[in-house]
């Protein structure tokens, strides 16, 4: 029990100052043709809360951008502040991108439940710019449900929490480079970011990143639609906090990163993921040979004979794995091959992870034995 009431109270925790943004995004989606400050009919839409001992599920009548209507057996003195999660009616869906978490104070009690007002925190100037930035997206992107356009909210909302003073460079982006293709890959970026970040220990989004990186990441991760790989920009994402002041290094990986395509990025993962990795007394990791089978390797990342051979010459050209095996002639006719990524292919996929401390701390290598006398 203990368990669920702490999973229950980290769904429920009120989220950011962004929440205002993200119910009236919600409203002027349920009721596009509405008078914003009048509340509008919706169906299919609840609400949860914890009462203490159990998750309730109250049915949101109306909704506007000021408050809610909730239809309750409950009588709760005005006043009351209540903490909501808002979704489609159904189980509590575990998936933060589906749902709106956020305060709300009780102003009068009706005959079949209550009224409430959601709690906004003080305007931020640089709030107002990221909310007509999301204002140009959904013009622009016309997203086709709710789900779709919660997603998009939260995401940019995230992006103005780590990158505050990006929103002229991403806006530049999104208006003027960005398909509504790419804007939606560069939301799924956004979000998996976030929920790496909610995964840490730390539980802490307190990161910054630099505009120039953001968008960077942004513009090329969001050319591909494919999951694994929005993983690893966001992964990027979360590494760049070291380059706020200005240290090129984080560039220079996102655009050795962006070099590579699919089949490459899967050689480089498999042969990274199982090499065996090694200290030196200097603190340096370095990779011990890898042998591999080539057709299970070639199965694994769905190459084929000359094609494996251009993507690995591919790799040693990036200075990824070392040239030895890239360049071996007789490569296609041999059943085996030893692959040994380089200390920059270490760095690399620690970064595409997200990590951000030494890289022994991320291979779990300790340093050798000093030699007995």
């Amino acid at each position: 029990m203990i368990g669920r009431v702490s999973w229950l109270g980290k769904v429920l925790k009120p989220d950011s100052d962004t929440i205002a943004a993200s119910i009236r995004r919600l409203e002027k989606f349920v009721t596009p043709e509405a008078d914003r400050a009048q509340r509008r009919k919706v169906e299919q839409f609840a609400a949860y809360r914890w009462s203490g001992s159990d998750l309730a599920q109250d049915k949101v009548s109306d909704i506007s951008s000021s408050g809610l209507y909730l239809i309750t057996q409950e009588k709760w003195r005005p006043g009351t502040i209540l903490s909501l999660t808002l979704q489609r009616e159904g189980p509590l869906d575990p998936d933060p991108t589906r749902r709106i978490t956020t305060q709300a104070r009780v102003v009068r009690c009706g005959p079949d439940g209550v009224g409430l007002s959601f709690l906004w925190a003080k305007e931020d100037p640089r709030s107002n710019q990221w909310d007509s930035l999301l204002e140009s997206l959904i013009i622009q992107t016309r997203p086709g449900d709710m789900l779709s356009l919660v997603r998009m909210v939260e995401a940019f909302a995230f992006l103005g929490q780590i990158c505050p003073d990006g929103v002229d460079e991403i806006g530049e982006w999104v208006r003027t480079r960005a398909s509504s293709h790419k804007v939606l890959n560069a939301v799924a970026i956004a979000l998996k970011t976030e929920d790496i970040l909610d995964q840490e220990e730390s539980g802490q989004k307190a990161i910054r990143v630099n505009p120039q990186v953001a968008v960077r990441i942004l513009e090329v991760g969001s050319e591909t639609h494919e999951d694994w790989l929005h993983r690893f920009w966001a992964g990027l994402l979360i590494s760049s906090t070291a380059v706020v002041e200005g240290d090129p290094t984080g560039l220079e990986f996102i655009d050795l990163f962006s070099q590579l395509t699919t089949i490459p990025i899967r050689i480089f993962t498999v042969v990274c993921t199982k090499a065996s990795k090694v200290l030196s007394e200097a603190g340096d990791v370095s990779a011990e040979p890898l042998a591999c089978n080539l057709e299970q390797l070639a199965s694994t990342v769905g190459a084929r004979g000359p094609q494996m051979q251009r993507d690995l010459a591919s790799l040693g050209s990036l200075h990824l794995i070392e040239k030895n095996a890239a360049a071996s002639p007789a490569l296609v006719a041999s059943s085996e091959i030893w692959i040994t990524p380089t200390r920059l292919a270490l760095q690399l996929f620690a970064i595409c992870n997200g990590h951000r401390g030494r890289l022994q701390d991320f291979y779990f290598v300790d340093a050798p034995e000093p030699a007995a006398r």
